[in-house]
């Protein structure tokens, strides 16, 4: 996780539950996501398009 989303909001990450790797403020490029809620089995994905498009996608 980019450390310029602040200490506060990693703390409350880390606080639920989720484990965190810091990089630095601008580091990390073009990220996607895909998660599947274990109790429904729905779908969730994220897509950043920094610096070009974005997809994100699941089955």
């Amino acid at each position: 996780m980019e450390d310029r989303l602040g200490d506060d909001v990693i703390t409350e990450l880390e606080r639920r539950g989720h484990r965190i790797t810091r990089a630095g403020e601008w580091e990390l490029g073009r990220l996607s996501s895909v998660g599947r809620d274990p109790e429904t089995g729905l779908l969730s994905a994220a897509a950043n398009p920094r610096g070009a498009q974005g997809y994100a996608a699941g089955r």
